[in-house]
């Protein structure tokens, strides 16, 4: 019974680090200060993250050999060894991606410029970075290619001029009707770059309203943020 217990409480223990990372993750964005979300993007995350992970493959590996004969544990012993060599490149890419946002310097909004590669990063996911480039394009890369070339982080045209932020909208507006008013509303800001039209993503849903993540372009990155203040008066 206690062993019982105490395997309860560890796997309990797992599945509230793995429920962490996810909600770290997404809350990140919401965070009120640069300051806060680089803090949280650098030195909360990706150690989380690794102990995460580590803490997972431990506790499988020792319920597969544990209270087990010689030979049978050492069974499962190759074939936990033989899962892990099959997935090297995506546990390759995990760690790296890890120590990379570890470092800093790597974040959303910042220009990336790499082996074939140059635009602004708009995604840092597990296994792969996302980078859009100068033609709009998005590029995907796993994080193990960028740990093994050179690269250049710099604030950039691009990067400094865009500006991303959510908003919350009731549901008693028809979706696409805030899907329309949304981008229209940004290019009235005499400081929204008409080159580079603002985009609208749906991030999620609730019983009261929708949540938008909106991506601007600027003429100017100092005045950025008066974008997004031009779009919450027009639209409030």
């Amino acid at each position: 019974m206690i062993e019982f217990t105490s395997t309860v409480a560890r796997l309990v223990l797992l599945v509230a680090l793995v429920a962490l990372v996810v909600l770290l993750r997404r809350l990140e964005p919401y965070l009120p200060s640069r300051r806060a979300r680089r803090f949280v993007q650098r030195g909360v995350v990706p150690p989380v993250e690794l102990l995460t992970a580590v803490s997972v493959a431990v506790w499988v590996f020792a319920r597969l050999v544990d209270g087990r004969a010689a030979w049978v544990g050492l069974g499962w012993s190759v074939l936990f060894l033989a899962i892990a060599w099959t997935a090297r490149t995506a546990i390759e890419d995990f760690v790296s991606g890890a120590l990379l946002r570890m470092e800093g310097g790597v974040e959303r909004g910042r220009r990336l410029v790499t082996t074939g590669v140059a635009g602004s990063i708009v995604r840092l996911g597990y296994l792969s970075i996302e980078i859009e480039g100068d033609d709009g394009a998005i590029v995907r890369l796993p994080w193990r290619t960028v740990a093994r070339n050179p690269i250049h982080l710099g604030a950039g045209a691009a990067a400094s001029r865009l500006h991303r932020f959510t908003i919350t909208l009731p549901r008693t507006r028809p979706i696409e009707r805030i899907l329309e008013e949304i981008p229209a509303a940004a290019l009235v800001s005499p400081w929204a770059s008409t080159t580079r039209l603002p985009e609208v993503r749906l991030q999620s849903e609730t019983d009261q309203g929708y949540v938008l993540e909106v991506t601007a372009h600027a003429l100017d990155a100092r005045f950025a943020p008066q974008i997004e203040a031009d779009v919450r008066e027009r639209l409030s």
